[in-house]
Order: structure tokens, then sequence, then C-alpha cells
């Protein structure tokens, strides 16, 4: 894996900052404001609701983000009008010494696919943000619990659009980053991951609405309570073994090592989702079609437990 370089400065500007550490550069040199990244704002909403929830796990196993095309991606399909604020995956720090791992990633969200679809907002998270999250929940780095990603800028969210969770960047020129639960059997069928088409990361989405919108939909915002006053209790995702078809209740279990972990990402070439299978991606579905076919799908993975 190839890192990004720096960037260079002109000879003229570096002699001046030899001979003046507080050098400030005239408005002829400073960069076009077009090419400046400015950091986009948390959108502003009054009312947040969760959208996409898929909360089965492969016990055991865990699976990354890569910055390199068809291996830096997540996708679900919205059922809900909004602006995406937040993100949640179920996982833990990865080991800050591993050759592997960077300490962050970043990145936007795509709509359609996740090489050629509209783009939209920025998100970021750092594994000294994962650490601070888990100790919240009482947690150590090595043990999962759920992982917040808040979104900046605006993130149309439109029914039965598949949207992709891209990432473009991982820190210290590494290769990968984090160590997030999935779960396999394809238990969403309108969502997948990078790895696999039939995995699916633990993974919660919440939809949000500004007062703009509210009043379009003849909604009193004043009489809507803020999100800051709405507490959202989250549950323990449930371990699955799709081989027996049997869920079993949480346990804590001795994580994997990074060698294990990078052996699953490595191993499987062929799971990857081609461009084959994105561009045959319905860009619409029905939600309730949706909710009936998650009730089916979850009936016919674990039929055996009925039987039983």
């Amino acid at each position: 894996m190839l890192g990004c370089g720096g960037d260079s400065s002109s000879d003229n500007i570096d002699a001046d900052i030899e001979s003046n550490d507080t050098y400030i550069p005239t408005i002829s040199e400073e960069v076009p404001q077009a090419n400046i990244k400015r950091e986009l704002d948390y959108p502003k909403v009054r009312v947040e609701e969760l959208d996409h929830s898929q909360e089965f796990f492969k016990e055991q196993h865990t699976t990354s983000f890569s910055y390199i095309p068809r291996k830096n991606w997540t996708s679900y399909t919205a059922s809900k009008e909004g602006l995406l604020t937040k993100v949640l995956f179920f996982g833990k720090a990865n080991l800050i010494d591993s050759p592997h791992y960077g300490l962050s990633m970043s990145g936007f969200v795509r709509a359609n696919n996740p090489n050629s679809g509209p783009q939209y907002g920025r998100w970021s998270i750092t594994r000294d943000d994962i650490v601070g999250q888990l100790a919240a929940q009482g947690l150590g780095e090595r043990e999962a619990g759920w992982l917040t990603i808040r979104m900046r800028g605006e993130v149309p969210q439109n029914i039965g659009t598949r949207y992709f969770l891209v990432c473009d960047n991982i820190g210290e020129n590494k290769a990968w980053f984090g160590e997030f639960s999935f779960a396999e059997a394809n238990p969403y069928e309108f969502g997948s991951h990078w790895l696999n088409q039939d995995h699916d990361l633990v993974m919660r989405t919440y939809v949000g609405k500004t007062d703009e919108q509210m009043k379009a939909l003849q909604l009193d915002p004043q009489q809507t309570k803020s999100i800051e006053s709405t507490k959202d209790l989250l549950s323990v995702p449930v371990s699955q073994n799709p081989q027996k078809s049997v869920i079993t209740p949480l346990t804590n279990t001795s994580p994997l090592s990074p060698y294990e972990t990078e052996t699953e990402l490595f191993n499987s070439p062929e799971s990857l989702v081609n461009d084959n299978n994105l561009s045959e991606i319905p860009s619409t579905i029905n939600v309730d079609q949706n909710r009936s076919k998650k009730k089916t799908m979850f009936d016919r993975l674990f039929k055996k437990d009925k039987r039983d």
C-alpha cells in the first residue's frame, strides 16, 4: 500500500521561513480560497430517529475498512426521509502498535454506487475516539461496544435509496482501520459490506429533520422534543452461528489477534463485491416490502429453532 506524500513549498517561502520563525505569507502567496477544505458543520436538526438497524454478529470475527476502492465501504438502504446525522458500529479499538492499522479513518457518503454516485458530507473517527466511547460504556479498549460516527455537512436520506459509507483516508499511511463486528448469511438484504455481499456490519443509522423539513411536513417544531432530550437505549447485538442456526446471548470472548483478523481480510478475494454486482443494485425499494422481507429472512434463517 502506498501512502500519500506531502506538499512541497517554493524556495522563496522556505528561505523566508528559515530566517523568520513568525513568517506570515502574503495574500499573493496564500492558497486560493477555492482550494481550501473548510470543515463542515454538523447538521442542525430538531428531531432524530433510528432508521436502519442490523444487530446480529458473528462471534470472534471482526472486519475493517481500507482506503482502497472495493475495500473501503459498507452500505444500507434508507427507509426514512431527512438528513443522516450519525452512524453507529459495534466494535473495539485496534492494537495501537499494529503494522497494519492506522490511528484514524475518514471519508464521505455516496448514493447508489461507492465509486461514482453523488457524494455528500464528511465523517471521521480516531482510535482515541473509540477508546473514549468504550470507556464511557464501562468497557476496555479491547472489549466491544457501540461506536458513534457523527456526520458533517448535509447528507440527504431518501426512502429506497442505497447509501455507501466510504473511507478515503487511513492515518499514518497504514492500510486498515477498525475492528467492527458483522453478521453472515445476509440478515439485512438491502445492504452489505465490501468483504462479502452476504456480510452486514452491526450498524445503526439515524435520520434527523430540520425545522424547515418539519414545517414542510406540517409539523410544529416547537411541539417536538429536541434531540438533546431524547435518550436512545441501545440494545446489545445478538451472537449468530449461521451453520447451526442458533442464536445465543452475547458473552465476553477473548479478542482476535491482529494476525487472525488480517487473515480473514486478505484470504477472501473471491468474496469482494465487483462493479457488476453494484450495477445490479436497485436504487429504490418498497419500505413495507423491506420490513416483510426482513421478517421472512429471519424466519428462514432460524427456522430450526422454531421446530424445536
